[in-house]
């Protein structure tokens, strides 16, 4: 198995091909059966246009459920690595956003990334790009 590639800002977004498939799938299928239900509606129909639209919902809920997951644990591990710097006090401070946006940084440019991003209200994006030592985060999905 080949290492990942060099994580850096340019590339660190992640878009999961395979649940965008899914999803646009399931998107097709239902306008589909909302069609064929329009065009000549029947019982059967109708309860496959349900069927559909449940399955558009649970493709989306099962991708809104694993980011809610994902951004917890982010925020507990910053909680961890902000009290071995000794800046837990950031946590409260800070919004979830940026707490996730410093995930990137080093434990020793973070205490200066925290005090502007508090001073200066930084963005995420801005926050990430003045991340000088990325740490990668390749297990997010």
């Amino acid at each position: 198995m080949t290492p990942p590639q060099a994580q850096t800002y340019a590339t660190h977004r992640y878009n999961p091909l395979a649940w965008n498939f899914t999803w646009l799938g399931s998107v097709v299928a239902l306008a589909l059966l909302i069609w064929t239900a329009v065009r000549s509606p029947s019982l059967e129909r109708i309860a496959l246009v349900l069927l559909a639209l449940v399955a558009v919902m649970a493709v989306s809920l099962i991708r809104v459920f694993a980011l809610r997951l994902q951004n917890r644990i982010i925020r507990l591990e910053m909680q961890v690595r902000l009290a071995r710097i000794d800046r837990e006090d950031a946590i409260e401070q800070l919004g979830l956003p940026q707490i996730i946006a410093l995930r990137f940084a080093s434990d020793a440019e973070m205490p200066v990334l925290i005090d502007r991003a508090l001073a200066e209200q930084l963005t995420p994006d801005q926050i990430k790009r003045a991340v000088a030592n990325w740490q990668a985060d390749y297990l997010r999905t």
